[in-house]
Order: C-alpha cells, then structure tokens, then sequence
C-alpha cells in the first residue's frame, strides 16, 4: 500500500519536520514525503499528487495551509474514491469535531504525536480493516525509541531550505494562547541523538539549523552542554533557539557570549509588559530581570536577538501597547516582531470573553473590549512600517536617529501612517524609499540616509536629494589613494576593488566597501584638495 506524507509549507525556504519524523518512525510501510509551498499552484499540487497514485494521502495541518490542505484533499477523493484522505496536525486535531462533521471526504483525523498513530491506521489498512474516523495519542511517546529524523540524503534534497530539528517535546509554560499548553511537561530526546543530528548537520555545512523545541533553555545543564558542544563543533552552520529570558543564567549567557558572531540567533517572546495581561493569559515575567538578560546577550554584538510582541491580549489597550512597544524597542534587538493575537480552537483564550476574532485560519484577533479594531487596523500599519524600515536593516542610521526620543513608538506610528498614505494600493520600491522619506523629514536626517542608501544599494545612483559632487580630478584623486598602501592598510582593502564605490555629496567624501558592507567617511583623506 502506498501512502503519501505531504507537507505544504508557508515558504519556499521552510522544509516540513514533522514528515520526516513519520516516514522514518514507519519505515517499514510504502511512504514518500512530498513537500510545497503554499504559493505554488494548486493544480499543480494536485496533479503531482494524484500522479503518484497513493492509496492514502497524509495531509500535516497547520493555520497557513488548512484552508489550501482541504480543497487538494477534496479534489483526490473525488478522482480517486478509493484513496483514504488522513490529516493530522494541529489544525485539524484541535478541530476534529468539526472537520468530520463538515467534510465527508475525511477518512481519519490523528491528534496529537502522530508517528505511532499513523503506523496503527496503515497496519489498519494494509489488513483491509476499517479504521476509525478519529485516532488520538493518549499516552507520551518515549523519545528514545524515535529515530533521527534525517538521513544524509534528506539533507542534500533540502539544500537552500531550513533544517529543523528538536531535542525536547512538551512546554513548561501554560501560555493560554498558545496549543503547547494543553501538553504540560517536556520531554528530552538522549543527549546523545542530540549531537549525532548536529554532528550530521556540521559535516554536511547545513547554513541553518532551527531548534523547534518551545524553551530551549528550560534545562541549564542540558542547554550549556549543548551550546558548548556547538561551539566547538560546527564550522559555518547557526543555530536558532527560542528562549525564556527570565530564566536565563549567568552560566548561559558567558557561554552564548563566548561563540563566534553569527553562530546563535535566538528568539525571546516578551509579548507584553502589561501585568493584567501577563496574569490573563497564564504568564508571569520579571521586566528589570529579563531586560538585564537581554541586553547582556545584545551587548558583545556576535548574537542575532530577535524579540516578539503580541496585539490584541486581554487588557492591553493602544496606549499599553505602546509601553510594550518602546520597553523591547529600547534594547535595540536586532529584530521587533509585532504580531497580533491568534484565537486558535482548542486554546484556553478562545473561552475568554472580550475578545472577537475572525472564525477562519489564522484566526486573528479582529477587536477587543480594550482596543477597536480601527486601532488594531493602525498597528498592522506600524508592523509594515516596523518590518521595512527597521527590520529589513536597510535605514538602521536612520531609524536610529529618528527613534532617539522617549517614543521610539510614535515614530513607526507616524511612518506607517506615511508609507500608507504614499502607497495607495501599490508597493514602492526600496531605493525610492530613501527620497520619499527625504520629503517628509528633509536635512535632519540627510547624512544617515545617504549612508544607508551608500551601503544597501550598490548598483543604483544616488536619489536626487543626495546630489553628487564630481569635480574633474575626483575619479584622479581617489585612484591615486587606492595606490597608497597606507590607504589600503587603513581600510582594509584587497585586491578587488569592484567592492569599492566612491561618492562625493555635500562636500564630504564617502567610499563604500561592499564586500565589508561597510561605508567609511574618508574626507580628510582629501583635506585641502579640490576636487
């Protein structure tokens, strides 16, 4: 019998864990994984799938594909009545009940850790008996029976995607938004899967490995021996942890300040600062703590620090928000994720009153008895305006001026309410960005736009506000410098120099080293020279 384990994930570059984890737990059943993306054509997934002729089709739920999931599900068992359709996943485990009652084409939804529910349903099938429509995982698999996920073949077919990998189930927390607090406790896979996987990853120069595990840092001991062991192990391949600030030890953070720059990325959900919310949705957190561990992971500069925020949580209104904002703003992570509130089915906030939200995936609160939905509909405004101006690093001297003041939130509030107004329906290119942001705010940040505009858009000239300056002899001069091995020394330069880029604008000399990404004032190297 031959069984179809199929993944439609919300990018190109994300790679589907959860499939890998069933084709190998049941590797003695006739499976193949099949991976997409959810903008590829949906004809196109449903030919390929009914190509290969499965006899059961294994669709993994979540909130960005459900909807896509259920159209290709109905589409084959209307070509192919035989064929069973199963979904598992936590989209449709969490809405069983309703699934099966709408949607006749569904022969079996599984709930919960599915590698040994499916291999019950195929032994099921293989028997000829009738499976039931619904199976759920009563009991907690023992991690050390479940075999690596990954064979080095698997690697080399996700080249160019992310790798995720796991070394713990289950969540300490009881985040009332959040499906994983339905499970409490966690769950560690041997320490020594752990570093056979990383090791598997390191010889093959995987660019990114992202730890799915809910708090990585949950365990001290565990979490340092495992930092450690990267550390000393891996060659060009990052990491990413999600991690509870709070509980972050001193031990910890000497041993992530201690790896090279740009092996770590972590990311830390703050979600709010407002303590009625905090309390409403089963959190507690220690600001003054949990700022001084933050800063002390931001502040050797070789740790990639993404923070998280969420809209539209009980009690928070718009000017809570705003606290919220400019308490994460104020450490200058290197990247602020302003998300809204997800009411998911199956959740303990989707039983809180005060709170409506749309009846469809994702599910995203839509208003609240403390923040309307005009006010939610103006933050969607500022995550735009937050996301390319300060996210997408391409106007960091910018923005870092502009946000030096007490409301560095007031600033993406204003931005997004420009870049609204001078969009319309359509989008602006990036390089246009820098004139349109020239109009608004005009000399009092010119220098920090023409630096950024210098380091991020290498091929293009210079906006009409940033007028160069070329005299005859300037192409001249700085020739003549590049032949100075003092020069050279100074800056660093190779043998290369199609990195280099030279500009004279308000009578200051810039050059531009974009394999440094790198701009350097060089005036003075042209003190007392006209040019």
């Amino acid at each position: 019998m031959k069984t179809a384990l199929i993944a439609i994930n919300a990018r190109y570059t994300h790679s589907s864990l959860a499939l890998r984890y069933l084709e190998k737990y049941n590797a003695g059943f006739d499976t193949s994984v099949y991976e997409f993306s959810i903008n590829d054509n949906i004809g196109g997934i449903y030919r390929k799938l009914l190509r290969c002729g499965a006899d059961a089709y294994c669709f993994s739920c979540y909130i960005w594909n459900i909807e896509l999931t259920l159209k290709i599900a109905s589409a084959l068992k209307l070509a192919a009545p035989e064929c069973k359709i199963i979904l598992g996943g936590p989209e449709s485990g969490y809405n069983a009940e309703r699934f099966l009652r709408r949607y006749d084409f569904i022969d079996c939804i599984l709930k919960g850790e599915g590698e040994e529910l499916l291999g019950r349903v195929l032994s099921s099938l293989e028997r000829g008996e009738k499976i039931e429509r619904f199976y759920a995982q009563e009991y907690p698999l023992d991690l050390s029976k479940i075999p690596m996920p990954y064979t080095e073949k698997d690697i080399s077919d996700l080249n160019g995607k992310i790798v995720y990998f796991e070394t713990s189930r289950g969540c300490p927390f009881g985040c009332s938004y959040c499906l994983s607090s339905a499970e409490r406790g966690v769950r560690f896979f041997p320490m020594e899967y752990v570093k056979s996987g990383l090791d598997m990853f390191f010889r093959l120069g995987v660019p990114l490995v992202k730890f799915v595990d809910r708090t990585f840092n949950i365990d001290e001991d565990r979490a340092v021996e495992i930092v450690e062991y990267i550390v000393k192990n891996s060659i060009k391949t990052s990491v990413h942890f999600e991690i509870e600030a709070e509980i972050m030890t001193p031990r910890l953070i000497e041993a992530l300040n201690a790896a090279p720059k740009g092996l770590f990325q972590l990311e830390i959900g703050i979600q709010t600062t407002n303590p009625d919310s905090l309390r409403a949705v089963n959190r507690k957190c220690d600001l003054e703590r949990t700022r001084e561990n933050i800063l002390r992971l931001i502040k050797p500069g070789n740790i990639h620090v993404h923070l998280d925020l969420i809209a539209g949580l009980p009690f928070e209104d718009y000017e809570s928000f705003r606290r919220s904002f400019n308490y994460a703003y104020s450490m200058r992570p290197d990247m602020l994720q302003l998300g809204f509130l997800k009411v998911l089915p199956g959740t303990e906030i989707a039983e809180t009153s005060g709170i409506k939200s749309a009846d469809f995936p994702p599910y995203e609160v839509v208003s609240t008895d403390w923040i309307d939905a005009r006010s939610l509909a103006s933050l969607k405004e500022t995550e735009e305006a937050l996301d390319l101006f300060y996210n997408g690093g391409a106007f960091k001297r910018t923005i870092e001026k502009l946000t030096d003041t007490e409301d560095p939130f007031g600033v993406f509030e204003e931005l997004g309410g420009y870049l609204a107004k001078i969009q319309g329906n359509g989008k602006i290119k990036r390089a246009e960005l820098y004139s349109k942001l020239y109009e608004k705010y005009l000399d009092d940040i010119k220098t920090e736009l023409i630096l950024d505009f210098l380091e991020f858009n290498r091929n293009i000239p210079l906006p009409p506000f940033a007028k160069r300056e070329i005299g005859k002899d300037f192409k001249k001069r700085y020739t003549e410098a590049l032949k100075s091995e003092a020069f050279r020394e100074k800056y660093g330069i190779g043998d290369d120099l199609s990195v280099l880029r030279f500009e004279r604008v308000d009578g200051r000399v810039y050059m531009v080293d974009y394999s440094k990404s790198k701009v350097y004032d060089i005036s003075d190297e042209f003190s007392g020279i006209a040019i």
